[in-house]
């Protein structure tokens, strides 16, 4: 509608150049140059509404996609934050965090189990004790953990963080366990005179546990427990002030209530689950701005080096050199467009969430939800795409 407006009124000026050669009155002199600016005016007028028109845009698409996700999925509480170039430019609370209280979402300040974002997040304390030469990546996990049960060959701490040592996954129940554990060494017990599920290096097999085993390593490398280690090196460093573990004995001021959905698709309380089985794998609680801050930190080189960033991201390999799409704690690919991406998604009881970065368009997306098993499809590229020049 601006562009015909602008077309019709560039059409009225052309005119009035015309009309005016043909002429040397002074009265149409002063016709014409009143005509002139008035059509200047407009003409003015309606190129900022085209502009601002054309900025506004990505936003409202980006509303609307978002509240037909909610819809479709019946999401109580969401939050999204999307970062281009280093600068946050969409950030949005929609629905509640806690549907008994009413307290609607804050992108700032509502906090969400981030569910398997907890990997990328942790692997943060690898990386940094490895360049350091504190962490020897490809040393077997003996190395740091004597007392840990051997197995039919070496395992090391990368192969452990790209999901190839053969480490099993949750069995049963184990999933919505709702014991505490005091201490990593204890959560442990759980897997670890298990056998392996297949040989070091050949399978990609997906494994929570095998995080628990990599906190482990980072005490023993650090010296420092590994809750403690997170805060002072990593939440602190990139302001994370409203991330922290999931620890159900503490008041924790904006955690979301947690919420699933039925069969016949009502929304109710997801049971109760203790996440200290489990912290590095996926037991933290975060907002989408503190995960906005991590991923911008991993788009570009400044908290990381280039170095540090590759080696997180690069795809590790099996045995027979088939690439896995898995690098230390990060995921990555392309999406429909042929665009690289890597990040992770994360599902808890109560949450659902998703963090993608477009290094090379310097774009980042987090979303957050409160509710499991949350479908996100291509939600979050769908977002990315709307920003992309």
């Amino acid at each position: 509608m601006a562009n015909a407006k602008l077309d019709s009124i560039s059409a009225m000026i052309f005119e009035l150049f015309y009309n005016f050669n043909s002429s040397s009155t002074k009265s149409k002199l002063m016709k014409f140059t009143k005509s002139f600016l008035a059509c200047l005016l407009v003409l003015l007028v309606l190129s900022c509404q085209s502009q601002k028109n054309e900025s506004a845009k990505p936003f409202e698409q980006a509303i609307e996609l978002t509240n037909d996700f909610i819809a479709k999925n019946k999401i109580p509480g969401l939050a999204i934050t999307v970062s281009v170039k280093g600068k946050n430019v969409f950030s949005k609370g929609f629905g509640y965090g806690n549907l008994e209280s009413q307290s609607k979402v804050n992108p700032a300040t509502t906090k969400f189990r981030i569910g398997s974002i907890s990997k990328p997040v942790s692997a943060d304390a690898l990386i940094q004790l490895w360049d350091e030469n504190k962490l020897q990546l490809d040393s077997s996990i003996q190395f740091y953990l004597p007392d840990f049960p051997k197995k039919q060959a070496k395992i090391t701490s990368r192969m452990v963080a790209g999901h190839l040592a053969g480490i099993r996954h949750y069995n049963g129940n184990e999933f919505l366990s709702a014991k505490h554990y005091d201490n990593i060494d204890d959560a442990l017990e759980i897997f670890e005179n298990d056998p392996l599920i297949s040989y070091p290096g050949e399978e990609y097999h997906y494994s929570s546990y095998g995080w628990n085993l990599l906190s482990r390593i980072v005490e023993k490398a650090s010296g420092e427990e590994f809750l403690s280690y997170m805060q002072h090196h990593v939440f602190d460093p990139l302001k994370m002030h409203n991330t922290t573990a999931d620890h159900t004995d503490s008041i924790i001021t904006n955690r979301t209530g947690f919420y699933q959905r039925t069969k016949d698709n009502k929304i109710i309380n997801g049971p109760f689950v203790d996440n200290s089985i489990k912290w590095a794998g996926g037991g933290f609680l975060s907002t989408s701005e503190d995960i906005m801050r991590f991923a911008k930190a991993h788009s570009k080189v400044g908290y990381l080096s280039q170095k540090q960033i590759d080696e997180l991201t690069r795809p590790q390999q099996t045995l027979d050199g088939t690439k896995t799409e898995y690098g230390i704690g990060w995921a990555s690919g392309t999406d429909r467009q042929g665009h690289y991406f890597y990040g992770h998604s994360g599902g808890s009881i109560g949450a659902t969430t998703h963090m993608i970065i477009y290094p090379k368009e310097e774009i980042c997306v987090v979303v957050l939800t409160n509710l499991s098993n949350v479908r996100f499809n291509s939600f979050s590229h769908d977002i990315a795409n709307l920003f992309m020049d």
